[in-house]
């Protein structure tokens, strides 16, 4: 059973993180056995790998674990020893495979409730767009995805007595049909953990006419911000609406700072440029920029 599809985290059962034994992934790690243990649930930690010319053809006429795959597995038995420290269930997969696509054809075996990923954000010249494995598997995956950007601080799991606190979630909407799904589930993490739940809606400039109506037009976003609220929201969360005139980029990291996001939650489409519905265009430099984590849910998990 999937955790989105039901909005029930109590429900959660199988975290997948997925680990390319990069510094980036180091706190992806801890957030991944952060929410296993946080709701109970499996922690499967993966990678995905390419074997070399010289360890393929010491697997196919010796027939044994080549030192590639046999350095592998001991990286990845270092991990889950890192990160077995929270009690749950915990357990490796190698996979043989081209990472962006191993991890989501690995999902589709497993079906874990969410997936977890880290990301170094790309160079200097391009810091607005994501390491290539991490957009692959987003690209790829029609999973739940929580990606843990450069920027996010470091999360230490190491504590049964310090569990995983989100005290502010802020869900990035533009109120259409498609969000109330994303809007749902953002409730009841909100539920889940206790937490203060903005619901945010980034109006385009073009979309208000001239500064005279912009107080009316404004009005009538929160009314729709409101709308989009499953019933008796209000009783399992602290919510509230914000409308905002800008970028969308700009006006959700601003909003991260200035309300202390601890987690930012983003519907996105399904299309091959992987943008966010409606205005809520180019997800990656958002996650790749933003000081908490990104949680993404697709058209094709709704």
């Amino acid at each position: 059973m999937n955790l989105f599809d039901q909005h029930a985290p109590e429900r959660l059962a199988t975290v997948l993180f997925a680990t390319d034994f990069s510094t980036a992934s180091e706190n992806a790690g801890h957030y991944a056995a952060a929410f296993a243990q946080y709701f109970g649930a499996k922690l499967v930690v993966a990678h995905g790998f390419y074997l070399d010319q010289a360890a393929l053809e010491a697997e196919t006429f010796r027939e044994l674990a080549s030192r590639q795959r046999s350095s592998l597995k001991k990286e990845l038995d270092e991990v889950i020893r890192d990160l077995a420290g929270g009690g749950g269930t915990t357990e490796s997969v190698l996979v043989e495979e081209d990472p962006r696509r191993a991890i989501a054809e690995l999902a589709r075996q497993l079906r874990p409730s969410l997936i977890v990923l880290g990301t170094h954000g790309g160079g200097v010249v391009e810091r607005f767009v994501l390491g290539s494995t991490a957009e692959g598997i987003l690209r790829h995956s029609h999973e739940p995805v929580l990606t843990v950007g450069p920027k996010v601080p470091l999360l230490h799991t190491h504590s049964d007595k310090t569990p995983l606190r989100i005290r502010r979630i802020l869900l990035a909407t533009n109120n259409t049909a498609g969000a109330a799904v994303v809007t749902a589930l953002a409730v009841t993490l909100a539920s889940a953990f206790s937490a203060t739940l903005d619901v945010l809606n980034v109006v385009h400039p073009k979309s208000v006419e001239n500064t005279l109506e912009a107080p009316h037009n404004l009005y009538g976003k929160h009314e729709e911000a409101e709308a989009m609220l499953p019933p008796d929201a209000r009783k399992a969360a602290e919510i509230r609406t914000f409308v905002s005139v800008g970028q969308p980029r700009t006006e959700i990291l601003k909003h991260i700072h200035e309300r202390e996001i601890e987690l930012l939650v983003l519907g996105l489409s399904a299309d091959s440029q992987m943008e966010m519905q409606g205005h809520l265009s180019g997800a990656f430099p958002i996650i790749a920029e933003a000081t908490c984590p990104v949680l993404t849910l697709t058209a094709a998990t709704q």
